[in-house]
């Protein structure tokens, strides 16, 4: 087995099967196919791996096209089931103590700033322009879905959108040092700042001083970018907006399972930022923990897509320029 084509080894890939608590046997109760886990674990690896189409896997393979389409999707649903409460925030094991390691590990850096023990930012992944329902994907300025993200210094990302995922009401809960000190996540001048939140001095009349600031916190900040385009790297199926068809690929679950397979990748592999940091990831056991959570609103906007017509209700009936969206 080659990295190249699954991005980790054989060896780590058995690893990674006990870690991600994979059953047995993927089934689709559909058309009654099964495959072992050990195989399904590599159909998605191999499918997330590069922007290859199914009949080229089963060129390389010998899979059918519908088995491997089926078998993937699947075996996506199931680690997004089991493990999303990682993504969320991981409340048994960033405990006080350990985010206050996060916290001195960025200030050993050269932050102006104490505290600070993440960076949050956005990316936009673009997708082909549907044909139909523009109007489910469109974010205000391109028909791109939107993901946010928290990075840590050890190289683990966090998925979260920052209104809907409650993410203010995680750092009022959790962001708290052992002695009851104030923790924060910095991000870029578009945040708001809040109790929890840092971000840089805005304005045309900001003082040397503040400029300094930006410029120490804006090397801290980076990092975050480096965490996006590792994802990108490893799992380049999602660069490839010609492939990010929403009406016959849940492409919003790809990108998520991908965030935890990069993050799995990042254990075995230590990124750039737990190297730029010198903070070691922890342990496949110690990251993959805990029981599987019910989230049903999370559940429905990675799960569900609009396979079929799906109306919606134009917002100003009077505007006839985009005719052609719904």
């Amino acid at each position: 087995m080659r990295a190249t084509f699954f991005r980790f080894t054989h060896a780590d890939v058995y690893t990674l099967v006990d870690a991600l608590n994979l059953p047995d046997v993927i089934y689709c109760e559909e058309n009654r196919i099964c495959e072992d886990k050990i195989t399904a674990l590599c159909m998605l690896l191999r499918r997330l791996a590069y922007p290859c189409r199914l009949v080229d896997l089963e060129v390389e393979f010998g899979w059918e096209t519908s088995r491997t389409s089926r078998i993937t999707r699947l075996t996506a649903e199931f680690l997004w089931s089991r493990w999303k409460h990682l993504l969320h925030f991981d409340a048994d094991r960033l405990t006080p103590e350990r985010l206050a390691y996060f916290a001195a590990t960025i200030s050993a850096k050269g932050s102006p700033a104490s505290g600070i023990v993440a960076a949050i930012d956005g990316t936009l992944k673009k997708i082909a322009h549907p044909l139909r329902n523009q109007r489910i994907v469109f974010n205000g300025w391109y028909y791109n879905p939107c993901f946010w993200s928290r990075c840590r210094v050890e190289g683990m990302m966090l998925y979260t959108v920052l209104q809907e995922s409650g993410l203010l009401q995680i750092l009022d809960n959790h962001f708290w040092g052992p002695k009851g000190e104030r923790l924060f996540v910095y991000g870029d001048p578009a945040y708001q700042t809040s109790e929890h939140i840092m971000a840089l001095f805005k304005g045309a009349r900001i003082i040397q001083a503040e400029r300094d600031f930006n410029v120490k916190m804006s090397k801290i900040r980076e990092p975050v970018e480096w965490m996006f385009k590792e994802v990108n790297t490893v799992f380049k199926f999602l660069n490839f907006s010609d492939n990010q068809k929403i009406l016959l690929l849940p492409c919003g679950l790809y990108y998520l399972v991908a965030v935890l397979l990069t993050n799995a990748h990042t254990i075995l592999c230590p990124s750039q930022n737990s190297k730029y940091f010198h903070c070691d990831p922890p342990s496949l056991r110690e990251y993959f923990h805990g029981d599987a959570i019910e989230d049903v609103e999370p559940d429905r906007r990675c799960n569900d897509a609009p396979w079929g017509d799906v109306d919606v209700p134009l917002e100003d009936e009077s505007d006839g320029d985009e005719e052609d969206d719904v």
